[in-house]
C-alpha cells in the first residue's frame, strides 16, 4: 500500500507531501491541485516502462508539453516524485527541465517495482470523464485479460461478461447480498440495486461486430420489464456501473483511483457509494478518491462510526488556495465519525445555506426567534 506521496515542481505544486491510507479522500475548491495529485500518480504509471523517460501523453492522461506541467514558480529545474509504501523501499523519480528545449531529461528511473499495484495489473483508474449512456461499447480481450476497465469505464461490460461468474478477488469485501453468492456479477447487481432500487442488469456481447451492450430492467406487475437501452434510463446507471465494477474486481493490495464517483447519483446513492468505498478499503484494496460530495463523505463517516473502517485507515485532505500558494489541510476523523476541524469550504455549504435561510426567517419574524 502506498503511504506517502511527495511532489516537487509539478503543475501548481512547488512542494507537497501527502499521507495516503487505505482510503484517501481528496476534496476542495476547483483548480486547487486535487486532480494534479491524481495526475502525478497516473503519470508515473504510464511512464515507468519507458526506460526512465517521462511520458506526458499516453493512455491514462494527456498533459501536453513539458512547459505545461513544470511549476511556474519553481526555484530550480528539477521535477521530482517520491513514493513510499508499507511493503517497498521509497522510490524517487527526478527529471531535469530544459527550458530551452521544452523537455525533461530523467535522472532517476523507476525499476523493478511491479510489486506495487500502481505499476501492475491490480490497478483501476476511472476518470470523471467516463462514458455515459451508449447503445454499444467496444470489446477488448487484451484489456480485459490485463484487468483494464479503461479510464472511461468502456470495457466494464466486457469485463462483466468474461469475469462475472468468478469469485470476488478480494474475499474480505463484505457481501451486500449473501444470498447472491460471492461471484462478481451478482454482487455488482446487488450494489447497483441498492444504489438504484429495483434495477436489474443484463450484459450481452456481439462478437461479430466486436461490441457489447447492457440492458436495464425494472420491477413491473409481472416481474421485470423488458430490458431498456442505456440511452433510455439516464446517466446515473451508466456512470455508476464502471465504478462499482472497479471497486469489486481487484484483489487485496490492489489500488483504485476514482474521480467523482458520485457523478449523476442522487444523495442517497452518493452516501451508499461512500459505504461501498469504505467496504472495499476496509478489505485491503487501497482507494484514492477525488470528490465534491458531502453525501459521499458522510457515507464514509458513518462507516467509520459503525466500525467498518478505522480512523487510521482513513485520510481526508482538503485543498485551498492562499494567493498563489496551494494549502493542504488534513482534518482528522475519530471513531464516532466526527471531524476535528472544518476548514472554510470543507463541505460546509449546506450549513452556510441553512444558516442564511434561518437568518432570513428571523428577520421576517423576529417574534418567533
Amino acid at each position: 500500500m502506498l503511504t506517502t506521496l511527495q511532489i516537487k515542481n509539478f503543475k501548481c505544486f512547488q512542494q507537497a507531501e501527502l499521507t495516503l491510507a487505505s482510503l484517501t479522500l481528496l476534496s476542495g475548491l476547483n483548480s486547487t491541485g486535487k486532480s494534479s495529485v491524481l495526475q502525478s500518480l497516473l503519470l508515473l504509471r504510464q511512464s515507468y516502462k519507458e526506460g526512465g523517460k517521462i511520458r506526458l501523453n499516453g493512455d491514462l492522461i494527456e498533459l501536453g508539453q513539458a512547459l505545461d506541467v513544470f511549476a511556474i514558480d519553481a526555484k530550480n529545474d528539477e521535477m521530482e516524485f517520491q513514493l513510499s509504501s508499507s511493503d517497498w523501499d521509497t522510490v524517487t523519480w527526478a527529471n531535469h527541465f530544459d527550458v530551452s528545449k521544452d523537455l525533461f531529461t530523467s535522472t532517476t528511473a523507476l525499476k523493478d517495482i511491479e510489486q506495487l499495484a500502481l505499476f501492475n495489473d491490480n490497478f483501476h483508474y476511472i476518470s470523471a470523464d467516463r462514458w455515459g449512456p451508449r447503445v454499444s461499447v467496444p470489446l477488448s480481450d487484451f484489456d480485459v485479460h490485463h484487468n483494464n476497465l479503461g479510464k472511461y469505464g468502456e470495457y466494464s461490460i466486457h469485463y462483466l461478461l468474461e469475469q462475472g461468474d468468478r469469485h470476488l478477488k478480494n474475499s474480505n469485501i463484505g457481501l451486500l447480498n449473501e444470498d447472491a453468492g460471492t461471484t462478481l456479477l451478482p454482487q455488482v447487481q446487488a450494489w447497483l440495486n441498492d444504489i438504484s432500487p429495483g434495477v436489474k442488469i443484463d450484459p450481452k456481447e456481439f462478437k461479430t461486430v466486436n461490441a457489447g451492450t447492457i440492458g436495464f430492467s425494472f420491477p413491473s406487475e409481472v416481474g421485470f420489464s423488458r430490458p431498456f437501452r442505456p440511452t433510455h434510463v439516464g446517466f446515473g446507471l451508466s456512470y455508476t456501473l464502471p465504478v462499482i465494477v472497479a471497486l469489486l474486481s481487484l484483489p487485496k493490495n490492489g489500488l483504485i483511483i476514482l474521480e467523482n464517483p458520485e457523478a449523476h447519483l442522487h444523495p442517497r446513492g452518493q452516501s451508499l457509494m461512500g459505504k461501498l468505498i469504505a467496504h472495499v478499503a476496509a478489505a485491503g484494496t487501497q482507494v484514492i478518491v477525488e470528490t465534491h460530495s458531502d453525501h459521499l463523505l458522510n457515507g464514509i463517516r458513518i462507516a467509520v462510526r459503525d466500525g467498518l473502517l478505522t480512523p487510521e485507515q482513513t485520510v481526508l485532505h482538503y485543498f485551498s488556495r492562499n494567493g498563489s500558494a496551494i494549502e493542504i489541510t488534513t482534518p482528522q476523523i475519530d471513531s464516532d465519525g466526527k471531524i476535528d476541524k472544518w476548514p472554510e469550504g470543507f463541505f460546509d455549504e449546506s450549513i452556510r445555506n441553512l444558516a442564511a435561510l434561518s437568518s432570513r426567517r428571523r428577520e421576517r419574524n423576529p417574534s418567533k426567534t
